[in-house]
């Protein structure tokens, strides 16, 4: 693959892989800005640096220095293909956390997708939802039927007020889709704050498939799951 910013020197690059394609064509940098010597990138490809050299970094962010390097591997042969595909890969992690912010890469590999999420950025947001007026009461008339809980598809740290008498100490929570199956789960201590047992967990929500009505299930460790309905928006 011939390429008009190639420095003399350098020889020229095949794609071989996905991992080619990702790193030596999604960083352009026509001005070759930054970009160490070709004598430089040419030790890069032949371990005669050490990993920790930024020269690693740049070819993470610049593919036509990606791409001499590669072209300097291939022109020395496939020898110690193992050693290189550890760099490779360290190459392809470094170049999806900065081109990841606060999303998601998938890298298709000959074995099987594999998705590179950053956590670079990740916004958390907080919500309180009481649990009491869903406790069972025993005797006295009948309570009108609360209203489902609202909890943003989101990343989530909640704060549960729990039903009268409830004890402190570890709880699970967990959030249920149709036919009863996980979507999400979650655990936590609850302690005493102001006479009421409450419960703070941290829900990963921004991956459920869809917005609408779920079920909310609290348990103390051991316990039994009491559930609640809840609307995802």
């Amino acid at each position: 693959m011939n390429s008009h910013d190639q420095r003399p020197g350098a020889p020229e690059y095949e794609v071989d892989d996905e991992m080619d394609l990702l790193l030596g064509r999604g960083f352009p940098n026509p001005t070759r800005e930054g970009c160490p010597a070709v004598d430089v990138v040419k030790a890069l490809a032949r371990k005669g640096r050490p990993i920790t050299d930024p020269g690693y970094e740049h070819l993470a962010q610049c593919s036509p220095c990606y791409r001499e390097f590669r072209g300097f591997q291939q022109a020395d042969g496939r020898a110690h293909a193992a050693a290189r595909a550890r760099r490779r890969w360290a190459l392809a992690v470094a170049a999806a956390v900065t081109i990841a912010v606060g999303g998601s890469w998938l890298v298709l590999r000959r074995d099987g997708p594999l998705v590179l999420r950053s956590s670079a950025v990740v916004d958390v947001q907080t919500t309180t939802l009481d649990l009491r007026p869903f406790a069972v009461t025993r005797g006295g008339a009948p309570r009108p039927k609360p209203d489902p809980l609202v909890l943003p598809r989101a990343h989530v740290r909640a704060t549960f007020l729990l039903p009268v008498g409830a004890e402190p100490g570890p709880y699970e929570v967990r959030v249920l889709a149709e036919h009863l199956s996980v979507g999400a789960t979650a655990t936590g201590r609850a302690t005493i704050r102001d006479y009421v047992t409450t419960l703070v967990a941290d829900l990963d929500l921004a991956w459920l498939p869809r917005r609408g009505s779920y079920e909310l299930s609290v348990r103390r460790e051991g316990g039994d799951w009491q559930s609640v309905p809840v609307t995802l928006r």
